[in-house]
């Protein structure tokens, strides 16, 4: 990352449209996935016009805890010179429980509530019309729709936290025209649909690059994440060394190794300091029975 630059991180579910939208703002053409299964397995940065766009991993896309700490890992030490700019994407139809639980942990575990200051929502698969009107402050449109997202008491709970720093953006795919033969009934159909969306898009752009121009917070500091991310990566070895000298006691157990206990714990790295530490006592315990004898 360039200090010069701002940063603008994309965070939110698999599937809420953060690749998408940094293709869009980074003129990147980043292989998307769907809101079951990502295509974005490590961090991709691209730096346009003095602003640095970053793309995420996805947050609770699995069950597996560890799999999950793992990526909060990552991106603690991804971030760890600072951002700027926060872009949490939530989808239009599918806001639930577990939605909002994600939105939590991540604010409030992650990153700390410091961290709404630097952000912006942004509620993607909006494909109603008025896309424009709804992002213009203080419009009719807006207004009505912004009340309508808050007759659901999740998102009600979420919205207070960003003022006027709230977008609705379509950011669905254009279909490929090459599949349909030019002048069929299908190619004419999606043609249009392709050039409305990339319409819509243009707006999305248009309203997005304005606010980061305009939007200037402090810079979130994450240095003082560092403790926290080592914390969680020290953790995690501890457990993975357990889990070995677990097996290796069952198998002792279970009669099935030939070596002693002993021998097999100092190739283990999380007991090799208790033994240091058992033979060094002893030592110390023999020399000052020598040292006595040798007085006496």
């Amino acid at each position: 990352m360039v200090d010069n630059n701002k940063v603008v991180l994309f965070l939110g579910r698999t599937g809420s449209g953060k690749t998408s939208l940094f293709n869009l703002m980074s003129n990147s053409k980043q292989r998307l996935g769907n809101s079951v299964s990502s295509t974005t397995k490590k961090f991709i940065s691209k730096t346009c016009c003095q602003v640095t766009y970053i793309d995420t991993i996805g947050f609770r896309d699995t069950e597996d805890e560890n799999e999950h700490r793992l990526k909060v890992i990552l991106f603690l030490k991804e971030i760890r010179n600072g951002f700027d700019i926060i872009f949490y994407c939530i989808r239009m139809d599918v806001f639930t429980s577990d939605e909002a639980n994600l939105f939590s942990e991540v604010y409030e575990t992650v990153l700390t509530k410091k961290a709404y200051s630097n952000s912006c929502l942004l509620i993607t698969f909006y494909t109603r019309p008025d896309i424009d009107e709804v992002n213009t402050l203080n419009s009719p449109e807006r207004q009505r729709l912004l009340e309508e997202c808050r007759s659901n008491s999740k998102y009600n709970a979420i919205l207070d936290h960003f003022e006027d720093r709230i977008f609705f953006v379509d950011i669905r795919q254009e279909e490929n025209l090459a599949d349909y033969a030019v002048g069929s009934t299908r190619h004419t159909q999606y043609k249009t649909l392709n050039d409305m969306i990339h319409e819509r898009k243009q707006i999305v752009y248009k309203h997005l690059e304005k606010f980061i121009e305009y939007f200037f917070p402090e810079r979130f500091d994450c240095e003082n994440m560092k403790t926290m991310r080592d914390l969680i990566f020290k953790n995690d070895q501890l457990e993975e060394q357990l889990n070995e000298l677990k097996e290796i006691v069952v198998d002792l157990v279970s009669e099935r190794s030939t070596s002693t206990f002993y021998d097999l714990l100092r190739f283990m790295p999380v007991t090799n300091m208790f033994i240091d530490v058992f033979e060094r006592t002893r030592r110390e315990k023999i020399e000052k029975r020598l040292n006595n004898a040798l007085k006496n």
